[in-house]
């Protein structure tokens, strides 16, 4: 029961595998006796489904759906399909100055000289 509790769909991991893992979950607990009727059964998985799939979730209770759990995990496939074509892929650009590079730091570094017994401060002097 604790599993079923904790259990948490990834989001990006297929929903298939994650109601098939739930559903073996119910079904360990309906052999050592415990009885959820359907109903709860399906809002048990559903609870367990990430953010992506809260438009489902919302639609399963206004429209009062009966879903049997075969045809939960039919319904939330196809679901995930159509996320997965509305979502497009994601890529990261870089928007900004390019940053100096390491040898070119390195260049202006050399162009400065320590001068010692400057006060308590250290001083610069320019090479020309």
């Amino acid at each position: 029961m604790k599993a079923i509790l904790t259990t948490k769909m990834v989001e990006g991991s297929p929903v298939k595998d994650h109601v098939l893992n739930m559903m073996s979950y119910l079904n360990e607990l309906n052999i050592l006796g415990v009885a959820i009727d359907k109903e709860s059964q399906v809002e048990m998985i559903l609870q367990t489904l990430p953010n992506s799939f809260q438009q489902f979730h919302l639609n399963y209770n206004m429209n009062k759906m009966d879903l049997s759990l075969a045809k939960l995990l039919n319904e939330l496939t196809t679901v995930e399909s159509i996320i997965k074509q509305q979502t497009p892929p994601s890529v990261a650009y870089m928007v900004g100055k390019p940053v100096a590079s390491l040898s070119k730091l390195d260049k202006s570094q050399k162009k400065k000289k320590v001068v010692q017994g400057c006060g308590t401060r250290r001083c610069y002097r320019w090479r020309g």
